[in-house]
């Protein structure tokens, strides 16, 4: 018992020395930083069909800038954070990016949560010879499209949330049938995740029909036509990944989708919109995932989620846990290498191990690629809370999803 308090208090301990410390509390035991900033360039989805995200990535990273600054700043010296809203459009997030690296000569870049964005993005940080952390899903990111200066922390690569999505399926929902349907939103993330999804689900059940699929555009305003076909098309188990979710479930709600199959999602999100939608639109018995605030037990991430609701009035979403992953692991790399040099940093990154607001956390080397779990459930209304919640909660491990450092190999010749 003894043990385990100390280790508690240890990874309590260490969030508060990275970004937990109240800033009155932080200034009474650290010098203020000096000299010339640190600039930290973040590309966010501030508006468009992503900014129910990209504002939570914006919002997180501001306060936690501002306590590391509190703290002491980083190796002394004060943070500056640069923020681009990429309008969720790939032209305006290429063009923020090569604004930042280039004109405003940021040390470092970030990138919110955008499948379509962060190809360009890393291709552009490439170009510059920046390191650039971002926290979007496209499997091609660290995958066949990855070089030297990409890094992303969460494991939400499409292959991860597709594969897992399929073994659930797969475990959970073989009894009901091999007649499936596949309905997400039709944009990068889209595409690659209901394609994984389908290469493990027939790698499990060869037997697996997939009777239908649609691919609402990214930011429609009418699923009706949608939800009449997905009826009409009887499935067994539908699988379905979203952007964002909310106008789907509002507009779905008269129908009782998840009484009619079973339904399955990627495990990106859809925690988030449960916590926002009315009690008559929770989509009751549908697999959800994501990063929910209330299911993740550690002293670390109370004390993020307390720190946020001051800031904010509200807990953290998962996008708000994936940037702060990604900031975590860019100052602890920095005072690893004691300096902000870029190759110096890369090194003290490849291979770093770390206790975050989730669980442990490394980076694999070969691939940059981080690895963290997820947690899925099925949705439900919390009469205590007032609101969505998942139910029935499962933390996934997702480590044996991702490719073998030969196959990461062979896909970048």
């Amino acid at each position: 018992m003894i043990k385990h308090v100390l280790a508690l208090a240890a990874i309590a301990g260490a969030f508060i020395a990275g970004f937990g410390a109240a800033p009155a509390q932080a200034q009474a035991s650290a010098s203020a930083p000096a000299g010339k900033p640190v600039k930290i360039g973040l590309i966010a989805e501030l508006t468009g069909a992503l900014s129910f995200y990209g504002t939570e990535t914006n919002r997180t990273a501001a306060l936690l800038v501002n306590h590391m600054n509190a703290s002491g700043g980083l190796l002394g010296r004060p943070v500056e954070l640069l923020v681009r809203d990429s309008k969720s459009t790939v032209t305006d997030a290429v063009r923020h990016a090569r604004d930042l690296l280039l004109t405003e000569d940021v040390d470092f870049l970030m990138h919110s949560i955008s499948s379509a964005e962060c190809i360009a993005v890393g291709n552009a940080a490439k170009q510059a010879k920046k390191i650039v952390l971002s926290n979007c899903a496209n499997d091609d990111f660290t995958g066949k499209e990855g070089n030297e200066y990409a890094f992303r922390l969460p494991n939400i690569t499409t292959r991860t949330q597709g594969y897992a999505a399929a073994e659930y399926a797969f475990n959970n929902h073989k009894s009901r049938g091999n007649r499936y349907y596949t309905i997400a939103a039709d944009f990068a993330f889209g595409r690659l995740v209901v394609a994984a999804f389908k290469e493990r689900l027939l790698a499990l059940n060869p037997q697996a029909q997939f009777i239908g699929e649609a691919w609402p555009k990214l930011n429609e305003a009418s699923y009706t036509p949608f939800i009449t076909a997905l009826i009409e098309a009887r499935p067994d188990v539908v699988f379905f990944a979203w952007a964002n979710g909310i106008p789907f479930w509002q507009q779905s709600a008269p129908y009782e989708l998840p009484k009619k199959f079973a339904m399955v999602s990627s495990y990106w999100g859809g925690s988030d919109e449960l916590q926002v939608l009315a009690k008559e639109a929770v989509p009751v018995g549908a697999v959800l995932g994501g990063f929910p605030w209330y299911a993740i037990n550690n002293p670390a991430n109370t004390a993020f989620v307390d720190m946020y609701r001051k800031a904010h009035s509200k807990p953290p979403l998962t996008a708000s846990y994936f940037q702060h992953i990604s900031m975590q692991a860019l100052r602890l790399a920095v005072e690893k290498a004691k300096t902000i040099e870029t190759q110096a940093v890369i090194r003290a990154l490849e291979g770093l191990q770390f206790d975050s607001v989730v669980g442990p956390v490394s980076i694999r080397p070969f691939e940059h690629q981080g690895t963290t779990a997820h947690w899925t459930g099925k949705a439900a209304w919390d009469e205590s809370r007032k609101m969505g919640v998942l139910s029935e909660i499962i933390r996934l491990p997702t480590d044996k999803f991702l490719r073998s450092e030969d196959e990461i190999r062979k896909l970048r010749r």
